[in-house]
């Protein structure tokens, strides 16, 4: 009878969905410098598995730096240990950035905010003239 059971719930499991988890945005982000090139190559695998294990934790990576960024000095901290004691990693480290977020509140009821201010940019540097004009519209998220 177990097999009834099992193929009927294998049925049912091939039919079911499950919603993802979204991971919450980071706030804080550090700058990392590996020692050498050899410690750079390293130090990007061992941010790799990190990043498979903590999907909250980024890592941005381009040809010159190494930034990470978490949830908060305790999280980016923990990182850091982590790289030290699990894969031999001592790294050096920039100054914090903290996200800064804003948020414009409507009133109730309405469903955007338009704004008809306007800026035009219009200059001449070095003999080009440089043009440019912005119209901000803020509305209401979906």
């Amino acid at each position: 009878n177990k097999g009834n059971n099992s193929a009927h719930h294998k049925q049912y499991a091939d039919g079911v969905h499950l919603a993802g988890l979204a991971s919450p945005l980071p706030v804080l982000t550090l700058r990392l410098e590996a020692s050498s090139s050899s410690e750079q190559a390293r130090l990007s695998s061992a941010l790799a598995l990190l990043v498979v294990e903590d999907p909250s934790l980024v890592v941005e990576e381009t040809p010159t730096t190494t930034h990470i960024s978490g949830l908060g000095e305790l999280h980016v901290e923990i990182v850091l240990d982590r790289l030290r004691r699990e894969y031999g990693l001592e790294v050096r480290t920039g100054t914090p950035r903290v996200t800064y977020r804003e948020t414009v509140l409507l009133n109730d009821g309405d469903d955007e905010v338009e704004s008809d201010g306007m800026v035009v940019y219009d200059r001449t540097v070095g003999g080009v003239q440089l043009q440019g004009a912005v119209r901000l519209r803020l509305s209401r998220p979906l």
